[in-house]
């Protein structure tokens, strides 16, 4: 009769442990990998350390206290230079993917399939996580579930589903909304499709710009509230304010995202991360115009200042391919 207590009692110091341990791990960006019995007679078990994954890195920036701010990046180059300059996480949105890589507008023109390659691929390039934008992840709960399951296959820390129908982004009279329970339905297929438990499903919606009246904060909240009860982990309202943040928080019950807020106020409200989006490209776009302009006016590019070959050299990995090129020349006897 005492063997199921003692089970419990057991049970709970291991789950004390664990959280223990786990909170050590968001400090230390290390996990406790496995148990090792201590060599000794009677020493106490050892832990053996692993690196957290994309997804545990990303989890634990929703649950520490603060706000998180994430650089969109159209590129591995520009996802390193993110990384190495302090950032924890970077974004692939659908607005950057579909001009930057396939020339379109981000009208729902661009695959899912194409979406997943081009966020995977950044994503693959860094070790902090990446939030790859999703698009509604198809026609169905059935597509979710599919693409959910390939988001997670490609490297890819959290996506974010939207409840616009297609065409999107063309504002009220020509894009729409999804029906709540439409779209609740999704997330719960894509919550079905988690085969990692950290990874991150962030609900976006577009009601404050495509709901009548535009700008009701309270269809906001029923529909963060809705998208929380089936399974998102984080809710994305578009169109809001920072004064409404934390109203917004407090109703629903899960970490907020936001889109190209002021980050300094905002980090006197519960927002969770703060994504700066569709600033960067088109500037960078701009400046390599004038560069070939000079270049057919003048027979050449125009000098411009380039970054520190440091910053170049950590960026491409430079000194890890030097060493192992020296290494392996040894070997072969070059």
């Amino acid at each position: 009769m005492d063997r199921p207590t003692k089970t419990s009692n057991a049970g709970k110091k291991s789950a004390s442990r664990r959280d223990f341990i786990q909170a050590g791990a968001v400090l230390t960006g290390t996990l406790a990998a496995a148990v090792v019995p201590g060599v000794a007679s009677g020493a106490a078990p050892a832990t053996v350390a692993r690196p957290l994954t994309a997804t545990e890195k990303f989890r634990a920036l929703l649950q520490r206290p603060g706000l998180t701010v994430v650089p969109e990046a159209h590129s591995i180059f520009a996802a390193r230079l993110a990384e190495i300059n302090g950032f924890e996480a970077i974004y692939s949105g659908g607005n950057m993917i579909s001009a930057m890589h396939l020339g379109f507008e981000d009208y729902g023109i661009v695959s899912i399939s194409e979406l997943i390659k081009v966020g995977g691929h950044i994503a693959s390039g860094v070790d902090i996580p990446a939030i790859v934008d999703s698009d509604q992840l198809g026609e169905t709960a059935l597509t979710v579930y599919r693409h959910t399951k390939e988001y997670q296959r490609a490297g890819i820390a959290a996506l974010h589903v939207e409840d616009t129908r297609n065409p999107k982004h063309q504002g009220a009279g020509t894009s729409s909304l999804m029906p709540v329970e439409e779209m609740a339905l999704r997330l719960q297929a894509a919550k079905e499709a988690k085969a990692d438990p950290n990874f991150t499903i962030i609900a976006r919606s577009d009601s404050m710009g495509l709901f009548s009246p535009q700008g009701d904060l309270n269809e906001s909240i029923r529909r963060g509230k809705a998208y929380a009860a089936a399974g998102a982990d984080a809710f994305f309202p578009t169109g809001v304010k920072v004064e409404q943040v934390n109203q917004i928080a407090d109703a629903i019950g899960i970490s907020v995202v936001c889109l190209n807020l002021p980050v300094n106020p905002s980090r006197n409200t519960k927002m969770k991360i703060a994504i700066q989006a569709v600033q960067v490209y088109q500037p960078a776009m701009k400046l390599y115009q004038d560069m070939i302009l000079s270049l057919k006016a003048n027979g050449q590019f125009p000098k411009m200042e380039r970054l520190p070959q440091e910053t170049v050299d950590k960026v491409m990995h430079t000194d890890k391919y030097k060493e192992l090129t020296q290494r392996w020349n040894k070997i072969r006897g070059a």
